[in-house]
């Protein structure tokens, strides 16, 4: 005997919005979140300056700008 699945249960949503819409709405979902609220309280600017990190122009490209190592540190402490 075979059952009859409704449409609905395996049916999947689009979304319709352009990329930016979508990149404003999830950016306002993580702002309002606990890593969020840490990111909004770190003075990235201060760090980087104190630090005295910049972006490499010579060799190997780097992966992460100044700013992204910063939070990765911060994510690396968080995620543990």
């Amino acid at each position: 005997m075979s059952k009859i699945r409704r449409i609905s249960e395996f049916q999947h949503e689009l979304s319709f919005f352009n990329v930016q819409e979508s990149f404003d709405i999830y950016f306002e979902r993580f702002l309002s979140s606990d890593l969020g609220k840490i990111y909004v309280a770190i003075p990235f600017d201060k760090m980087i300056k104190s630090f005295q990190l910049q972006e490499n122009n010579k060799g190997t490209r780097n992966l992460f700008s100044p700013k992204g190592k910063i939070a990765l540190m911060f994510l690396k402490h968080y995620a543990s």
